[in-house]
């Protein structure tokens, strides 16, 4: 075989195409390849082009040497293919947006409590939901890429899984969605626990984050409310249906819980005083915490009233 020149087209996108191969089928596919890029260059020729001008355009218009290694080597090009990737799409935007609200609405409470001004607040605040989403996405899109790789099976695809008109409602929920929701409803029920049980704080006693006056009924009525949730869920997700029992359902179950949230907040019932006392809270952070949190119970409860209605008429 001949030394590649630097201007030796042909050659230098053969070996560009075939690099990657294995030694027994390099060669093969290298005189392939060469043979069919020559009859084309042939055939341009013939019909009046100069070599050099009909060796341009032929190597031009067979693109990038890569895609045809890629081929040849049956190696894909994409991170996630099309088995994996509605999948990929769905869960992400779950995980979503079942945390990054979580994670602003708490960074912003923890620069309230450092006394930080407005501007300080929503900086940190904007940055940190940002980073948590980057990692998030790219978390899962390095799990689904392996899983894509490594030929795990998706699934059987049948007519049940056919989307609905409503583009939020329609396919049953799959085995990841389930795990998801899953775990969800356990750091759910875990957060609740963490902020009504007392906890032995050294130096300062027991103490709770809510009012212990409203225990043990604010971890039962918040269990219930936040299993009922879950139920109407998976429910709407295992029949692929979303109807007007199940947005009569979501709106009881958000009033259940942001009724009585705005009602302790507002009266100031809402935050065990010992804690409040221990954090050295003055009175204008108490204003905005109580303000900010009316916002998001408010803001929340309503957008899941609205949203489950909105799918009811879209049907």
């Amino acid at each position: 075989m001949e030394p590649i020149t630097r201007q030796d087209y042909i050659g230098r996108y053969v070996e560009a195409a075939t690099r990657s191969l294995p030694p027994r089928e390099r060669a093969d596919h290298a005189a392939e390849l060469r043979g069919s890029i020559q009859d084309q260059i042939d055939g341009r020729v013939g019909s009046g082009d100069t070599p050099a001008a009909a060796e341009l355009a032929v190597l031009s218009g067979m693109g990038d040497p890569a895609v045809l290694a890629a081929g040849y080597a049956d190696r894909p090009l994409h991170l996630i293919g099309p088995r994996w990737y509605p999948t990929w799409r769905r869960v992400l935007r779950i995980v979503l947006w079942w945390t990054l609200p979580f994670v602003a609405f708490g960074v912003a409470l923890a620069m309230i409590l450092e006394d930080r001004p407005l501007w300080g607040i929503v900086g940190p605040t904007i940055g940190v939901t940002i980073a948590a989403g980057a990692v998030i996405f790219t978390g899962m899109t390095i799990v689904y890429a392996a899983l894509d790789r490594a030929g795990e099976p998706v699934g059987a695809w049948t007519v049940d899984h056919l989307p609905s008109r409503d583009p939020n409602e329609g396919m049953p929920a799959g085995r990841v969605e389930k795990i998801v929701l899953g775990v969800s409803v356990l750091f759910a029920i875990a957060g609740l626990v963490f902020v009504t049980a007392s906890w032995a704080v050294p130096e300062a006693g027991p103490m709770s984050v809510l009012n212990p006056a409203l225990w043990p009924w604010s971890l039962i009525v918040g269990v219930v409310l936040i299993l009922a949730g879950a139920f109407v869920v998976i429910r709407a997700r295992a029949t692929g249906r979303w109807g007007m029992g199940s947005a009569i359902a979501t709106a009881l179950i958000a009033l259940g819980w942001a009724v009585p949230i705005v009602w302790l907040a507002v009266t100031g019932l809402l935050f065990d005083p010992a804690f409040v006392e221990y954090l050295d809270i003055d009175r204008d952070a108490r204003v905005v915490i109580v303000v900010c949190i009316l916002a998001a119970t408010v803001a929340i409860a309503a957008w899941s009233t609205f949203d489950a209605f909105r799918r009811v008429l879209r049907r």
